[in-house]
């Protein structure tokens, strides 16, 4: 299967998730500013959606800055609706930030927000609706790439978040995961 993410290969939670998905067989390709794919500008979003038609499952690890992650999951869930690709899975993965529920002021938080609702009604009209893509939100908390920003808080093992989203691609056609969340115990 092709495998397309948005995120650089050389690091963070994109390096170790195409590492384990080409052990397991997939194709990957990525986008991102290290191969001239900046996800930040609106008019690469339909460069985004086409070069998208190509690939069997979308990797959306964005940041979704400027609400860009969220557009694109739209778009191209659109565009697969359209073309009746519905034998493909959108897989956007977000932050544990879009469920606290106390004043925030950071636009990180809003922009996580926006992906977790967009997701979660592009994946219901997948599971009904009769000729759209399948569409999984995985919401991990802190990472261990950025421990250092947060001492003294536990943090995920980005191989094990890597391992979650193979899950997620292995299970029957049948089955859709709409959603999972995922926190490290911090007691």
């Amino acid at each position: 299967m092709k495998v397309l993410i948005t995120g650089n290969r050389e690091k963070d939670l994109c390096k170790n998730t195409t590492e384990l998905l080409e052990a397991n067989g997939y194709t990957v390709d990525t986008l991102s500013r290290t191969n001239d794919w900046d996800l930040g500008k609106w008019e690469v979003i339909p460069k985004v959606i086409e070069k998208a038609n190509d690939y069997d499952i979308f990797i959306n690890m964005f940041a979704n800055w400027r609400f860009n992650a969220s557009l694109i999951s739209y778009y191209l869930f659109k565009d697969w609706e359209t073309k009746k690709y519905n034998d493909r899975l959108i897989l956007n993965i977000g932050s544990t930030t879009d469920r606290v529920k106390r004043a925030k002021t950071n636009l990180y938080h809003y922009e996580k927000l926006a992906f977790r609702d967009i997701s979660a009604g592009l994946a219901m009209a997948g599971v009904w609706a009769e000729h759209t893509p399948r569409v999984t939100l995985l919401s991990v908390g802190t990472m261990d790439n950025r421990a250092d920003n947060n001492p003294g808080r536990k943090t995920l093992d980005m191989d094990k978040v890597a391992g979650y989203i193979l899950w997620i691609l292995q299970q029957p056609k049948e089955i859709h995961i709409n959603e999972l969340s995922v926190d490290p115990m911090q007691k």
